[in-house]
């Protein structure tokens, strides 16, 4: 890619999560994303149909960079995602507390966590005698909102919690429910 196509793009990223601590997403105009980042209207429109496009392409390139995560994840699939996907919200802390905060999108941490769900379904299938394929997805929905509901506080308090406490308190909480499947 470009240098200067990268360079235009990194600008509106920075601009995007700025404006997204201050107001909502589905709140923010072109017009106001281009002034922010200094980028003309025109080079956006070349790139994006409008702020809903940029968004779902923003986000699938941070989606594409969880995804390397998955190529080193052997077992517990959803387990060892969360806490790789833990680990990134904390390295990257302004891009995720935004995307995922009040002003983000709130479906975000859910696409982020569907990512290995057909992996962790197929482990569980081998591992989970008693549960059935219905069962199983079950299982994966009620993990993930609960994941969502535990990360989503922990951005919410600004991510004070060490996040190993939180990820062994999802390890811990997940194979408790699990167990009663085997």
């Amino acid at each position: 890619m470009d240098i200067r196509i990268l360079k235009t793009k990194n600008k509106l990223y920075k601009a995007f999560i700025s404006l997204i601590d201050k107001e909502r997403i589905k709140d923010i105009t072109v017009l106001e994303l281009c002034k922010e980042a200094k980028v003309n209207r025109t080079t956006f429109y070349k790139y994006y149909l409008d702020v809903e496009d940029f968004t779902n392409k923003y986000e699938e390139e941070l989606l594409e960079e969880l995804k390397v995560n998955i190529k080193n994840i052997n077992r517990n699939y959803l387990l060892s995602f969360t806490n790789n996907t833990i680990e990134t919200i904390k390295k990257d802390k302004s891009t995720y507390l935004n995307l995922l905060g009040p002003n983000g999108d709130a479906n975000f941490l859910k696409k982020i966590l569907y990512i290995v769900k057909n992996e962790s379904i197929e482990e569980w299938h081998k591992l989970l005698k008693k549960a059935t394929e219905n069962d199983l997805n079950h299982i994966y929905n009620f993990i993930v909102d609960g994941i969502t509901g535990i990360i989503n506080e922990w951005i919410k308090s600004n991510c004070k919690e060490d996040s190993e406490q939180i990820e062994i308190f999802i390890n811990k909480i997940c194979m408790s429910g699990l167990s009663s499947f085997i």
